[in-house]
């Protein structure tokens, strides 16, 4: 398929050292075995929840994103005024952000970070293809693990927010760990988020960005 006017190719260097691929300008990683993981061009990308830092992460993706989606089902009316104001667009609940999401961004507080997964994983059972799932929150090791462990760990990347919601660049860190962490880290880039790689290891990130 052909870019559209303004687009561009776009790839991400492999943690393998390997050459960067573009697959119809989606964004991939290789092994030695060939792709093992790869979002479409523009990926539908759901955000559980829009709160402060979740509406900077979903506008900070609007720009290579075919959608920015959010569950509206039981969220607040200051949340969904917010989402409104970062443009992004409100699904019924959570099985349906599940379901057309090829990136699913939690983004919650840390106690309720498994919960979230748990629906999530409730929300996908019977899906054949399994979209990424970044955990943002602020857990332990031990907790991205379990969440591993729910969602499939090849599926899982572990990330730290470390700053305030980025609006500007140069104040905020996203640290990123997973098999899949250099195809989210291509989404970011441009972005206010300065994001750091540290390993194909979920709880690396965890680990990484410190207490």
């Amino acid at each position: 398929m052909a870019p559209r006017r303004g687009e561009r190719e776009r790839s991400v260097q492999p943690r393998t050292g390997g050459p960067p691929v573009a697959l119809g300008m989606a964004f991939a990683m290789v092994d030695s075995g060939g792709v093992s993981v790869a979002l479409p061009t523009r990926p539908v990308i759901g955000i559980l929840h829009p709160g402060v830092m979740g509406a900077a992460v979903g506008s900070a993706l609007k720009p290579v994103a075919g959608a920015v989606i959010w569950a509206a089902a039981g969220r607040s009316i200051t949340t969904s005024k917010r989402a409104e104001l970062a443009d992004l667009v409100g699904v019924p609940d959570l099985a349906e952000l599940a379901r057309r999401s090829d990136l699913i961004i939690s983004l919650c507080p840390p106690r309720a970070a498994v919960d979230v997964a748990e629906q999530v994983a409730a929300a996908l059972d019977g899906r054949r293809q399994r979209p990424l799932y970044l955990d943002a929150n602020t857990v332990g090791p031990a907790t991205v693990r379990e969440i591993g462990v729910l969602l499939g760990e090849g599926t899982v990347v572990d990330g730290v927010i470390v700053g305030p919601p980025a609006w500007e660049p140069g104040r905020t860190v996203l640290w990123l760990a997973g098999a899949g962490a250099p195809v989210v880290a291509g989404l970011f880039g441009g972005s206010p988020f300065e994001v750091r790689v540290v390993g194909a290891e979920v709880g690396a990130a965890a680990l990484a960005a410190g207490p």
